[in-house]
């Protein structure tokens, strides 16, 4: 249906409800991709949401400036303390003494006003801020306001657009790609413009509002995603690939929810292996996180896995820092080795081999510390685990999952790695998830629960490089 849709505050004549085509969506998602970049990225601010990774290209930057700052400022605060950058605030629901730290007499300003394209009444708009307090000099911007940055980055004249060596910038909304509405008038256009001027040097996924899959496609976007913006006379080499996750994220910004991460198409060579070590690691802490607020707290059989986890993670952290795993070719070598169950269920055997079959091809007893073991004959260089959950029914009992490697030496040490399996695998919206991990030996190969719950899937593969 026709008439006035108001997208995060910008007015639009049409149908929201059109679907954007194929195409149109692919093109906005490769401006969204990060690029190669000249400078290694560093982290500023607190270990909190609110920082931020930047290239480390600041000397010489005037000024910085950042809307929205809702009474904290540590990224500004550094900026000033461990770089002499000056910053420039505003935010029309901040009061400068509420601040969580005062003002830096002479280093910041404030001022108790909206964001917005035209300087009027409570608004002051981006060209006529950065007009009066940074006439000359390269710049920083540090934006998030909450879906008004479109607008505004719209709005800005090209001249103080390009005057910003870099820009930190949370978008929101994205889910509306979705929709031509919107794609095609504020999208589209909002990150074309960016990307005239800028490459994007780092994406990091906002956990706060979940994701959507591009129709037809396995590609993956936050609706809330963190851009670093570099301006693209400062890209002069690809010296520095992306990292997603880059290890000095702080992957969750909102700690009461899972994390949330970019999928391999936002990669152009695969994920290196200190992107899926900081991986593991967040999944890990996020268990960690929410078993030790359950009202029974953590079992002492979970308890004892997520050590042997953590363990795990740093000896592979130390041996395989800078290893680069992505040129070698990964093989299934599950399909029709032998398993051993914890137990059976009904008629099933609790042994039998690997083969896909629905709803399930094997299936425990309910209890805890049901597992599934599988003998791959000799030890194997693992890099991937991927379960197809039971066809069916039951799709949320595959939880709390650890797996278990080891070469079968008595005098080796087993490797454990917490399995995520995403809410859509529980639900059933999606029947496959896998753990990848870096390059890791083991002939028997072990997937277990410490819940209350029975384990049953209906596929299993293990893939090795070679």
């Amino acid at each position: 249906m026709s008439g006035a849709f108001n997208f995060l505050g910008m007015k639009l004549q049409g149908d929201p409800s059109a679907p954007s085509s194929l195409p149109e969506m692919l093109e906005v998602f490769e401006l969204l991709k990060p690029r190669p970049s000249s400078h290694p990225l560093m982290r500023i601010g607190d270990n909190t949401d609110g920082s931020y990774l930047v290239p480390d290209d600041l000397d010489g930057i005037a000024a910085c400036f950042s809307p929205g700052v809702n009474n904290f400022k540590h990224f500004e605060d550094t900026l000033v303390d461990t770089y002499g950058i000056d910053c420039h605030m505003c935010d029309y629901s901040s009061d400068v003494q509420n601040f969580r730290t005062p003002l830096k007499e002479g280093r910041q300003t404030f001022q108790k006003k909206w964001l917005d394209v035209r300087t009027e009444g409570d608004n002051i708009s981006l060209d006529d801020w950065v007009g009066e307090y940074a006439p000359s000099g390269d710049l920083i911007l540090q934006i998030d306001i909450e879906g008004a940055e479109y607008r505004n980055l719209l709005a800005v004249s090209d001249a103080t657009l390009s005057r910003f060596r870099i820009i930190v910038l949370e978008v929101h909304g994205l889910e509306y790609m979705q929709s031509a509405l919107v794609l095609r008038n504020v999208l589209a256009p909002f990150y074309k413009r960016m990307g005239t001027f800028f490459s994007v040097a780092h994406a990091h996924p906002n956990n706060c509002c979940g994701d959507f899959a591009i129709p037809g496609t396995s590609i993956r976007i936050p609706s809330v995603l963190e851009l670093t913006y570099v301006r693209k006379d400062r890209v002069s080499d690809a010296a520095y690939s992306p990292l997603l996750p880059h290890p000095l994220d702080v992957s969750r910004n909102v700690p009461s929810k899972p994390p949330l991460f970019l999928g391999e198409a936002w990669l152009a060579n695969g994920r290196p292996p200190e992107s899926k070590i900081k991986m593991l690691e967040d999944r890990l802490d996020a268990l960690v996180m929410t078993t030790a607020t359950q009202p029974a707290g953590v079992s002492a059989e979970q308890g004892d896995l997520m050590l042997r986890s953590l363990r795990t993670l740093t000896e592979k952290a130390a041996a395989l820092a800078g290893q680069d795993a992505s040129e070698n070719r990964a093989r299934d070598v599950a399909s029709g080795r032998r398993y051993m169950l914890s137990s059976s269920y009904g008629e099933t055997s609790n042994i039998g081999h690997v083969h896909a079959s629905e709803p399930f091809f094997f299936h425990t007893a309910i209890g805890k510390n049901q597992f599934i073991q599988i003998d791959l004959g000799e030890v194997r260089n693992i890099r991937t685990i991927r379960i197809a959950n039971r066809t069916d029914t039951c799709f949320d009992r595959a939880t709390n999952l650890f797996a278990i490697l080891s070469t079968g030496d008595a005098a080796s040490t087993e490797s454990v790695f917490h399995f995520h399996t995403p809410p859509a695998f529980l639900s059933g919206a999606s029947r496959t998830c896998e753990l990848t991990i870096p390059p890791s030996p083991a002939r028997y190969v072990t997937l277990t629960s410490p819940a209350e719950t029975a384990l049953h899937f209906s596929d299993l593969k293990i893939l090795v490089v070679d």
